[in-house]
């Protein structure tokens, strides 16, 4: 009588089991279908056929790893790239969220970077009115892009 009882458990237990290894095999799927770039590779400029695109950066051409600060080439081609803006209003736009690093969070290091862009602007001598930022998340986690437009 006493081996109907330890069986009952087992089964339970083996139930609870198998449950959680079903559980742990659905998240490794979702994880694994998600898109993900090697640590430092440089997201393409998306081509498009939308006029008013100047520029568009995947965060590894101009930042740090998992940091919102310009790495020295990110910051010279921003300076040579206002050499051939001319005069007009430009909107700076951020779509999607960044991949996150130590110090920040997706958000935060998506909206850091945009901002690090402007600033860079700035400095390179683009008058601070006629820079209009704006932020989207219309992509993935990890899929920024900046985008560089006339208005």
């Amino acid at each position: 009588m006493k081996t109907a009882g330890a069986t009952r458990w087992a089964i339970s237990f083996a139930d609870l089991g198998l449950l959680l290894l079903g559980a742990f095999v659905f998240l490794h799927a979702i994880e694994a279908s998600r898109p993900t770039a090697p640590e430092g590779a440089a997201v393409p400029m998306e081509r498009t056929s939308e006029a008013g695109i100047l520029a568009a950066w995947g965060p590894a051409e101009l930042f740090e790893p998992g940091e919102a600060r310009l790495t020295g080439a990110g910051r010279a081609r921003i300076t040579a790239l206002v050499a051939t803006l001319g005069d007009g209003d430009l909107a700076l736009a951020s779509r999607g969220l960044a991949e996150g690093g130590r110090r920040l969070d997706r958000f935060e290091l998506a909206a850091a970077r945009t901002l690090a862009i402007a600033r860079a602007l700035r400095e390179a001598g683009v008058a601070e009115r006629r820079i209009e930022i704006s932020f989207a998340q219309a992509a993935a986690p990890g899929d920024q892009r900046i985008e560089l437009r006339r208005r």
